[in-house]
């Protein structure tokens, strides 16, 4: 028997979308989209007052269940707001969205060694928390989703952003190297490598044409859950990644995205 793809068959079912407060965001984008398919939403953000607004927005317009929490999951377990909120219901998509990286954007070795830390924590290991813990469960039923939002940086290193770049890199290499372990068990795993989003004012010496709208993303990222082990959403990011891992060395690429960062973010 095929195994149905998409979303559409945990209708009914629970989402755990992960940095998903911000109104602007892809987080926020992608449990909007989940709720159109009748799936109801457990919001998961640092942010609580936003999460308050997100989750009756989500009701009001879906008629979705909604529950929040507000959670640090760059702290250490447990993770208590969050296993309130998922006490006596199935998690059947786990999107780990959240992300954390210094708005001004330092040099590495001008990045103080404690903000490392505080990447590594909430880029790296809070994604092996969920995965391990809602990926066991799911894997137990037989029936699931993982969707992993990393980034091109993940293939290509960015400099001025190289601790959110190297951790978007471990996402991609954890996240495919799961697809596969989990492939037979009825556990479907998405890895998104997102470009420039319309979800900040961060972007915006960046040129138009390469910036995507969330919901763009979400359109062509969710009927490709157990189609795909990874999608890379838009043509201008496609072109991107596809110009500078096939096209160009890697030296010449990691150059070219450093004068790319640079002239972005006015270095």
């Amino acid at each position: 028997m095929t195994q149905q793809t998409g979303v559409a068959r945990f209708k009914g079912g629970w989402a755990l979308v992960t940095g998903s407060a911000r109104k602007q965001g892809l987080g926020y984008a992608f449990c909007r989209g989940l709720a159109q398919q009748g799936i109801n939403i457990v919001l998961v953000d640092v942010l609580a007052e936003d999460l308050a607004a997100r989750a009756a927005a989500l009701q009001k317009e879906f008629g979705v269940q909604v529950r929040t929490a507000a959670c640090d999951l760059g702290a250490p377990l447990p993770y208590t707001a969050l296993d309130e909120a998922v006490a006596g219901i199935e998690i059947d998509i786990l999107h780990c969205n959240h992300m954390y990286t210094p708005t001004d954007t330092p040099k590495i070795l001008d990045m103080d060694l404690a903000l490392h830390h505080k990447v590594l924590d909430v880029n790296a290991r809070a994604y092996v928390n969920l995965i391990h813990r809602f990926g066991n469960e799911m894997k137990a039923r037989g029936k699931g989703a993982i969707i992993l939002t990393a980034s091109g940086s993940g293939l290509i290193p960015t400099p001025y952003t190289a601790a959110y770049s190297g951790n978007k890199a471990f996402q991609i290499a954890f996240g495919e190297a799961l697809w596969y372990e989990l492939k037979g068990t009825g556990v479907d795993v998405l890895i998104i490598v997102a470009g420039l989003m319309r979800t900040s004012e961060a972007i915006s010496g960046y040129p138009n044409w390469l910036i995507a709208e969330p919901a763009d993303v979400v359109k062509e990222v969710l009927p490709l859950v157990g189609k795909k082990h990874m999608v890379i959403p838009g043509r201008a990011n496609k072109l991107i990644v596809w110009s500078q891992t096939k096209m160009q060395s890697r030296r010449t690429s990691i150059q070219a995205m450093g004068d790319f960062m640079a002239k972005g973010l006015g270095k």
